[in-house]
């Protein structure tokens, strides 16, 4: 029982750290809307093995990051420049993109979409505090069993919870066109925006 209530506690995990329509999830409506669904589905199927395995870092690895309280810091202080860049190269991306489609030109898409998705979905580097926040506050409440068996259960749960959102927005990525066409069509500026303002986040939290 333990490992059941394990693998859906990393549903709900799953879920709730990627419903928000954030930089990753509209990454898999820009690849539906280029490229087409089934291609957006592998996108998303790497962006998920990736949480799977921040995941696993997270919960498996919980001890280290307790035993040792720089660890986080560090995760944190990295994401900063990281984080810099690429609001640099997504808003890059966004006048490049504008001017594409001002003059008509396609571009063309580079690359195997599930490949880039394990990509896209490593940057985000805070899936793992992140994780490991909620999957403590889990195991404090009682709702995940500090168990090894329950922790690695609740790997795969987070990651099929993960891929649940992913698809649903690339299936959804019509309606989400129809009725936000201007937010789609700035999606480069909105993920750099995204980026950006996570960096601020991160320089703010460590000289607070």
């Amino acid at each position: 029982m333990e490992i059941i209530n394990a693998f859906l506690a990393g549903l709900g995990t799953g879920v709730f750290i990627t419903w928000f329509p954030g930089m990753l999830n509209m990454q898999v409506v820009g690849t539906a809307l280029r490229v087409g669904k089934r291609k957006a589905y592998l996108f998303s199927a790497g962006m998920a093995l990736i949480i799977g395995a921040q995941t696993t870092m997270a919960v498996l690895f919980a001890k280290l990051l307790t035993t040792n309280p720089s660890v986080v810091p560090a995760i944190k202080q990295w994401a900063v420049p990281l984080f810099l860049i690429l609001a640099l190269v997504f808003t890059w991306k966004g006048f490049r993109a504008r001017a594409a489609r001002r003059a008509e030109v396609v571009q063309p898409y580079k690359g195997g979409p599930f490949w880039r998705g394990m990509i896209m979905s490593s940057m985000n580097i805070l899936n793992i505090p992140f994780v490991f926040a909620i999957a403590g506050f889990l195991m404090a409440d009682g709702y995940l069993s500090q168990a090894f068996m329950s922790r690695l259960f609740y790997v795969p749960g987070t990651a099929l919870g993960a891929l649940f959102i992913f698809t649903l927005y690339g299936r959804l990525s019509g309606w989400i066109n129809r009725n936000m066409a201007l937010f789609t069509r700035n999606i480069n500026f909105f993920i750099g925006g995204l980026f950006a303002f996570l960096a601020v986040v991160q320089v703010v939290q460590m000289y607070d």
